[in-house]
């Protein structure tokens, strides 16, 4: 691609980027919006930090609420996009004492599966072993090794679905072993309890019994007692008199 036309493009997403913010701010309500006067990007090592400053130049400034502030995360997105760096991240944070809107853009997974490893891969092999590739050798080799870069993460995404899926259904089975023991535990306390308490009731019935047994034959001892000494006292008695007892 020539310079001509990627200043071409260059501008006109400046052009957009800025018609996508002044439409945000006018048709959006005010009530939560900040003016800023800058925006930082930080985390940025894949991309001239010129360009990117140039890219997000706001001039004397512009309000911004919520809506517009993802809009420029995004932007920083598609920017990276269009320089071969698809897979980043990124959200702001908004310094109102600084009017300033800070960009943060996460590059891990393109340092893992993208194009950042695959330059450094390319251009340290050059360098170390001298092999004078060409530039468009070097571009050749780094696509290629993105696109093995892409398979082995859809390998890894298979496998770390698979180990999960795996361990979901095991940790099921453990707590489904669990929740049936504990059943069985508290199955085994209830009928244990009910045992304890049908034997104490039975043991408590029995006690009551010989109790009144005691007490029926105290009573019925002395009421024997009783009429032996009036006996004694009195001598034998005549049928009638006994009637009066």
């Amino acid at each position: 691609m020539s310079l001509f036309k990627m200043e071409s493009i260059k501008k006109f997403t400046i052009i957009i980027f800025a018609g996508v913010l002044f439409s945000g701010s006018t048709q959006l309500s005010s009530a939560n919006e900040s003016f800023v006067k800058k925006i930082r990007v930080k985390g940025n090592t894949l991309i001239d930090p010129g360009l990117l400053e140039d890219h997000f130049d706001l001039g004397n400034g512009l309000k911004m609420n919520p809506h517009i502030m993802d809009l420029a995360a995004r932007e920083l997105r598609y920017f990276y996009r269009y320089h071969g760096h698809p897979d980043v991240d990124s959200h702001t944070i908004l310094k109102k004492k600084n009017r300033t809107l800070t960009i943060k853009v996460d590059e891990q997974r393109e340092y893992q599966y993208g194009g950042a490893r695959a330059e450094l891969a390319v251009y340290n092999l050059d360098w170390n072993f001298n092999m004078k590739t060409t530039e468009k050798q070097k571009e050749e080799a780094i696509r290629k090794l993105v696109k093995g870069y892409k398979k082995v993460k859809l390998n890894h995404e298979v496998v770390n679905s698979y180990l999960i899926k795996n361990q979901r259904a095991r940790i099921e089975e453990i707590q489904a072993k669990e929740k049936k023991a504990m059943r069985e535990n508290i199955a085994l306390a209830v009928k244990d309890f009910k045992e304890r308490n049908l034997a104490s009731e039975k043991e408590q019935a029995q006690k009551l019994a010989e109790m009144r047994k005691r007490a029926q034959a105290a009573a019925s001892k002395k009421e024997m007692e009783e009429k032996e000494t009036k006996i004694m006292e009195f001598g034998e008695i005549t049928p009638f008199e006994r009637s009066a007892f």
